[in-house]
């Protein structure tokens, strides 16, 4: 059981990092404004509250985690999918394009880590 953990764990302290990281980098950015601004927030406090409630879930209610865990790996890998890939297709610099590559690799790899070695 407790082996199980781990991978729920570490894929909620990952996106936590990036997507906490990602808010906070949105509120400093005084170009990004209105609805541009709201969409980006958006995204990333789903994130973050996905994640909460999958940490929520493993504390409180063992045995929902898969309910949870469920719609939060579909949104993590369909996100970094499509946004992941228009990044790399798209004009940005090689060190963007690298780094988010890896955002998206290791944010993916978590997920169905997690996805797979869930309890029950």
């Amino acid at each position: 059981m407790r082996s199980n953990r781990v991978p729920t764990l570490t894929l909620v302290a990952w996106t936590l990092f990036v997507w906490a990281t990602r808010v906070n980098n949105i509120i400093g950015d005084d170009e990004l404004v209105g609805s541009e601004r709201a969409w980006r927030l958006g995204v990333a406090v789903l994130f973050v509250v996905f994640a909460l409630v999958l940490l929520g879930a493993r504390r409180f209610a063992p045995d929902r985690v898969t309910m949870v865990l469920a719609p939060f790996v579909v949104f993590s890998v369909g996100y970094w999918l499509v946004r992941g890939t228009g990044i790399i297709l798209d004009d940005h610099e090689l060190g963007f394009t690298i780094v988010h590559t890896i955002l998206m690799a290791v944010s993916i790899g978590l997920a169905m880590w997690a996805w797979t070695r869930r309890a029950g």
